[in-house]
């Protein structure tokens, strides 16, 4: 006997409009955000706008009877559909990713970046050192009280490449930054890094960046926390690396940044 519908080809219209209408909501919401580079926003939405229409294309064709037909071997797509329902979106942070070398700074050779061309200038703080140009360095000054220099969360990428490309213009400066605390095996008691998550293109590339920060007060800290940590920069050689280090004279708790990831600049 014909059967009235062809369930193979309405099973695979139903897993592409679904799929489609979970992307359009993903990018709509942000959500996609916690995943891929924002960059990449505009290819989500165009694949989920040609699911839809591929849909809508295969509907009217699902009527169309077809004999020995197997839709039980599309029943694995609805798989990423369920997960995607049931597991709550979340950043990824933590033990989920590897240190690596993000300590010693994000360069073009080893993250990927573009580092924006060197120009001679006279930077916020008045020391005379190459730095990046104009358009890629951070305002320090505007964020400058009592001698201390607060990086905000919209400067923290430009400021994280800036203090590694730049170091000796940071050496013996007050800085305030906030991030999240991040530790390896083989710390002291006294060391941790504040970081910020760094994304080039999705979550399988992140990167914690932040500055060795070490203090008699940032043990009693788990993990994960988010906290605000002012003090003095040094630079110095760790573990075979030139590298500033944050010396604490104040971690305080802070509240989460509004966005969860940071973003390098490409030009």
């Amino acid at each position: 006997m014909n059967r009235k519908i062809n369930s193979e080809l309405f099973l695979e219209a139903l897993i592409c409009f679904f799929l489609g209408i979970l992307l359009f909501y993903a990018s709509i919401s942000g959500k996609v955000s916690l995943y891929v580079h924002p960059r990449l926003n505009g290819f989500l939405f165009g694949t989920a706008g040609a699911l839809v229409v591929i849909a809508f294309f295969m509907f009217p064709h699902a009527f169309t009877p077809k004999h020995n037909a197997r839709p039980m071997k599309y029943l694995l797509f609805l798989v990423p559909l369920l997960a995607s329902i049931l597991i709550p979106a979340g950043a990824v942070q933590g033990k989920a990713v590897s240190f690596g070398s993000a300590a010693g700074g994000v360069t073009a050779q080893n993250k990927g970046t573009v580092i924006p061309n060197r120009v001679s200038q006279k930077d916020d703080i008045g020391i005379e050192v190459p730095s990046s140009s104009a358009p890629g360095s951070p305002d320090l000054s505007s964020g400058a009280q009592g001698g201390t220099t607060t990086i905000t969360d919209e400067n923290y990428a430009r400021w994280y490449q800036d203090i590694n490309e730049n170091m000796k213009k940071y050496e013996g400066k007050t800085l305030k930054f906030k991030g999240q605390v991040f530790r390896m095996e083989g710390f002291a008691k006294d060391e941790i890094v504040p970081v910020r998550y760094a994304m080039v293109c999705c979550t399988a590339d992140l990167q914690p960046c932040g500055l060795l920060s070490r203090g008699k007060d940032v043990e009693k800290y788990k993990d994960s926390d988010w906290v605000w940590v002012t003090g003095t920069i040094k630079i110095e050689d760790y573990q075979g690396q030139t590298m500033p280090v944050c010396y604490v004279t104040k971690i305080e708790p802070a509240e989460k940044a509004k966005e969860d990831y940071i973003y390098f600049n490409y030009s």
